[in-house]
């Protein structure tokens, strides 16, 4: 079975979050950013761990921010879009392993934050 990743782009409703708001895009409020979308991140990180981690995959946040939907899918790393810090509820996962992306490791499509994660949990075992 994968290790999955999932990238965060809303932030949690029980923060109050309209339910149609989103980040780039996702929402009825339009890009936020206007550098790119959560599916250029995915797509470039999945090309790199396709071919470097093939035991971890990485999947767009299907849940709405829901952390324990997250936890019962099996989560092992957290990606959160730029702004969403203070704005996603992560209950009791594990903090260490969820990444807040700054505002130009996303626009870049910056790898390193999660290549450097996967490397420490797979060294780790």
């Amino acid at each position: 079975m994968k290790k999955m990743i999932y990238f965060i782009y809303m932030p949690s409703q029980l923060l109050g979050r309209y339910p149609l708001q989103g980040v780039n895009g996702a929402g009825i409020w339009g890009n936020l950013f206007g550098l790119g979308s959560e599916m250029k991140y995915i797509q470039a990180l999945d090309k790199y761990i396709n071919t470097h981690y093939p035991e971890w995959s990485v999947e767009r946040d299907n849940t709405e921010s829901d952390i324990e939907k997250l936890i019962a899918q099996g989560a092992v790393i957290l990606i959160c879009a730029p702004g969403l810090k203070y704005q996603f509820y992560t209950s009791n996962f594990n903090k260490k392993n969820i990444i807040h992306l700054s505002t130009m490791e996303y626009a870049t499509n910056n790898l390193k934050p999660v290549t450097k994660l996967i490397k420490e949990l797979d060294d780790a075992k």
